[in-house]
């Protein structure tokens, strides 16, 4: 059988289990956070009336980053490889929940910020320094777990772990072109939209 080297395949298996669930919960989120600030910034003076606070899916939250039932039945996990797995799946949910509470805690911290004349932006980036350090280490401990989880498979059930990942990023990349694509062509619509708006005022100057 082929031999694989374990640096890359952990960095692959991290990347596809873990920073795809965290990274889409994360972006989400800072997005909306950001957004807040950039809203504030243009505005000299005054309140800024606070945006919905975020919440999560739960059924997206689930889904995100653990193995397929079908995948987990192929591998035939003996009892400790199926702790092994447990444990990971758990440090996922407590990543989650973890970041959900820290997310939250910005939020509000940061509508308060907005809530008087004496907004300060480094406020806000010491805090959003402190929330990032909360999450990066949960996320060491969600990577720690699926490295054990990794370190007790043989090399056949390796081997299917491979070949999911292989197909999850070659799906990943296909939905990240569609989604580059959908933005461009709306960007255009929009852009025509304006173009002929603008001539439609100037016929008429």
């Amino acid at each position: 059988m082929r031999c694989f080297d374990l640096r890359s395949l952990s960095t692959l298996f991290s990347l596809l289990l873990v920073s795809f669930c965290a990274s889409a919960q994360n972006g989400a989120l800072m997005l909306r956070s950001s957004n807040q600030l950039n809203q504030s910034s243009q505005h000299s003076g005054g309140s800024v009336a606070p945006a919905a606070a975020p919440s999560g899916s739960p059924l997206v939250v689930e889904s995100m980053g653990r193995l397929p039932d079908a995948l987990v039945e192929g591998l035939v996990l003996d009892a400790a490889q199926r702790a092994k797995l447990d444990a990971a799946h758990d440090a996922r949910r407590k990543m989650w929940n973890t970041n959900r509470v820290a997310r939250q805690a910005e939020y509000a911290a940061l509508t308060k910020e907005l809530s008087t004349d004496k907004f300060d932006p480094r406020d806000v980036i010491a805090l959003r320094k402190k929330t990032r350090a909360k999450i990066d280490a949960g996320f060491d401990d969600v990577q720690a777990s699926w490295l054990a989880f990794w370190d007790v498979l043989n090399p056949a059930q390796r081997k299917l772990l491979i070949d999911y990942m292989r197909n999850q990023h070659v799906l990943q990349g296909k939905a990240s072109a569609a989604a580059s694509a959908e933005r461009s062509a709306e960007r255009a619509k929009q852009q025509a939209a304006l173009d002929r708006a603008q001539a439609r005022a100037a016929a008429q100057d």
